[in-house]
């Protein structure tokens, strides 16, 4: 290669000069005295810009002028022993500009050596950015990692195809799945099976419209339970508008589900036998008499009550009355069909709804339940007998008056000498 022309020498520092001054980053080039020093021999307009600093006011002086309470000791320590040895550094440290505002800068400062010597240092070249920005988002990066694991609800991240990228602690806690095992996998292995088709693609069809969906999901744990959660599911853009992940954040509502379940049992049964209570077999009652009038089908009632009842619990006291109830009800219920439904009418009456069934085949239904209650045991010395009225629904009947028929039918079989049926 023939040698470089004056002229070309002269113009590839000029462009070498240009590129350093236009430069983004700052540029400071020092002498090579550790002693004094070292002394700032050149900096570029990137150093004005970013320190405050005039180019007049930094030449002569050290870089110990950008340095103040926050500068790391331990960082400059390291930087000059890899300088004393003509070694090149890459570090970072905070720096303070002129009005006294502090920025992270990264370093990479390289020797200079002479040219009739490889051995002597005569300067060193210092690259410095500016990372105060990307180290805040960093930090905000991490402070909002660590505020997604230590979060007591679960959190799970996927890409847009539904694969799960991301679990934080509470949903390994609460779902019984591992981060290892979860992740690569897709949400449908918390699906319970317990709701429909439609419940799915109304969540799909707000996401795609870039909605937020919110539901309450039914999920299944790993050891197979379930689980009630309320989930709030968005997607995240990236600036051209295109999906790039789904967060979903829950909440374990299974507690309160099953409180709000075991009030609305409360609420419809009775609380010493089990069985429904007053309100809830009356408005099976209304639901089945008009199914019966609207498909033109046969419906029957019967009602029962302890004969002398009272006599139980003056002569054996309540405990032993509440015991002589429990016993009934399970005797009454398992002798009874599936569609049929047994309530407890009040103290010691009890009535049976029975669909799809003609007075005389509910009087029959009645003896068999009356020879169930007369032969089964309880804590009294004596035997437990009752009496049953059984009534067919009639039209222009309402609940009012076929209960209050039925109730007739058994004050019959009571003023009759207890314990049988009569159909009325």
């Amino acid at each position: 290669m023939p040698p470089m022309s004056f002229i070309e020498g002269f113009e590839k520092l000029r462009l070498l000069d240009a590129a350093i001054e236009q430069s983004h980053n700052s540029v400071v080039i020092t002498d090579a005295d550790l002693d004094a020093g070292p002394r700032i021999v050149y900096v570029n307009a990137g150093f004005e810009h970013m320190t405050g600093y005039d180019r007049d006011e930094a030449l002569g002086q050290t870089p110990r002028m950008l340095q103040g309470p926050a500068t790391s000791r331990a960082v400059l320590d390291r930087m000059r022993g890899a300088l004393a040895s003509g070694e090149c550094f890459d570090g970072e440290a905070i720096n303070y500009r002129k009005d006294g505002s502090w920025y992270r800068v990264r370093w990479h400062i390289s020797p200079v050596y002479a040219e009739d010597d490889d051995r002597r240092v005569t300067h060193f070249v210092s690259v410095q950015q500016d990372i105060t920005d990307e180290r805040r988002r960093d930090d905000e990066i991490r402070l909002l990692s660590t505020a997604l694991e230590v979060s007591a609800d679960p959190v799970l991240i996927t890409d847009p195809e539904g694969t799960i990228t991301y679990v934080n602690a509470a949903f390994e806690e609460q779902t019984g799945y591992s981060r290892n095992e979860a992740l690569g996998q897709t949400p449908r292995i918390l699906k319970s099976g317990q709701q429909d088709a439609d419940f799915y693609r109304e969540m799909w069809d707000t996401l795609k419209r870039g909605d937020a969906f919110r539901g309450e999901f039914v999920n299944r744990r790993r050891d197979g339970s379930l689980m009630h959660m309320e989930q709030s599911i968005s997607p995240v853009t990236n600036a051209g508008g295109e999906v790039t992940h789904y967060v979903s954040i829950g909440k374990d509502v299974t507690d309160r589900v099953r409180m709000e379940d075991e009030i609305r049992r409360l609420a419809h049964t009775d609380w010493l036998t089990g069985l429904a209570n007053r309100l809830s077999l009356g408005d099976t009652l209304e639901a089945e008499m008009e199914r019966s009038r609207r498909y033109g089908r046969p419906l029957s009632l019967i009602m029962f009550d302890i004969d002398r009842f009272k006599d139980f619990n003056d002569d054996y006291g309540h405990e032993t009355g509440d015991e002589v109830l429990k016993r009934l009800a399970e005797t009454v219920r398992g002798a009874l069909r599936e569609a049929d439904s047994l309530g407890r009418w009040g103290g010691e009456e009890f009535m049976v709804v029975v669909p799809e069934t003609p007075g005389a085949g509910a009087a029959a239904m009645a003896e068999k339940l009356r020879k169930a209650v007369a032969a089964m045991e309880t804590p009294c010395p004596i035997s437990v007998t009752a009496s049953f009225g059984v009534s067919e629904m009639r039209p222009g009947d309402t609940p009012k008056t076929l209960a209050r028929r039925v109730d007739e039918a058994m004050y019959q079989a009571k003023e009759s000498g207890r314990n049988r049926v009569v159909l009325l």
